[in-house]
C-alpha cells in the first residue's frame, strides 16, 4: 500500500514537467513513509500531518530540479550542508542517481536516519558525514547545497573552502532574500530563481551564487 497519494504525485510532476521511472516514484513513497515513521521518534521535521509530506517536502524538494539541472555536469559532486532530514537531497538523488550526493549534519541521529535512508532505498550514490561542514577538508564539490540553514553570508563562509574553482552554491529559500543577498557584497555573482511548487501556495526560490573573479 502507497503511503503518498500517487494520483496527486503523478499530478504534481506533470506539472513540474518531470517524467519519472515507477522505480523513481516508488523511491519518493518509500522515503516519505520512512520519514513519517522515523520523525515520530526522531523529531526530523515539524509536519506531523502525512498529507504534507507530499506538498511541503516531496514536491517542494523536486520542484528545484529543473533549474537545479542547469547547474549539474555529468559527474558533478553535490554537498548538502545541514541535511537534517534529507531534503531536498534524497529527493534529488532519487531524481540524478548520476551524480553523487554527500549530506553532511551535526546531529546523530539525524545522520543515522541519512544512512539508513540511503541503504534502504538502494542508493549508492549517497554518502553521509557526521561533521560540522566547516571542519571538512581535503574535499571539493561542483555544486554545495543547503536548504534553511542559514543566512546566504554564514552559508558561504562556512563552506566557501570545500567549492571547487567552477562551482556554485544553491541555497533553497521561501521568500526573495532582498537583505541577505545585500550582505554578500560585490565579491559573489548572484541569480535568483523564482520555484513554483504544485499545490503549494507559498514563497519559494532557489539563489545561485558563485564568485565574480571568474
Amino acid at each position: 500500500m502507497s503511503f503518498l497519494n500517487l494520483e496527486q504525485l503523478d499530478k504534481g510532476l506533470s506539472l513540474l514537467d518531470l517524467n519519472l521511472s515507477a522505480h523513481q516514484k516508488n523511491q519518493l513513497d518509500d522515503f516519505s513513509s520512512f520519514l513519517f515513521r522515523w520523525n515520530k521518534t526522531y523529531n526530523l521535521t515539524a509536519l506531523v500531518d502525512q498529507n504534507d509530506i507530499l506538498t511541503h517536502h516531496i514536491l517542494d524538494s523536486v520542484a528545484v530540479s529543473n533549474v537545479f539541472r542547469e547547474y549539474l555536469k555529468e559527474d558533478s559532486k553535490i554537498i548538502d550542508v545541514g541535511s537534517g532530514g534529507g531534503l531536498p537531497a534524497i529527493p534529488l538523488a532519487i531524481l540524478f542517481p548520476d551524480n553523487h550526493f554527500y549530506l553532511v549534519d551535526t546531529v546523530g541521529k539525524k545522520c543515522a536516519f541519512l544512512k539508513q535512508s540511503a541503504l534502504t532505498l538502494g542508493l549508492k550514490n549517497v554518502d553521509v558525514y557526521h561533521s560540522r561542514v566547516e571542519n571538512l577538508s581535503n574535499k571539493k564539490f561542483d555544486l554545495i547545497t543547503s536548504r534553511a540553514f542559514s543566512s546566504l553570508k554564514i552559508f558561504i563562509d562556512l563552506s566557501k573552502n570545500l567549492i571547487s574553482p567552477n562551482g556554485y552554491w544553491l541555497a533553497l529559500k521561501g521568500q526573495y532574500p532582498k537583505k541577505e543577498i545585500e550582505e554578500l557584497g560585490l565579491e559573489y555573482k548572484v541569480h535568483v530563481h523564482e520555484i513554483s511548487v504544485p499545490f503549494l501556495q507559498e514563497n519559494r526560490h532557489l539563489v545561485a551564487i558563485n564568485t565574480n573573479n571568474r
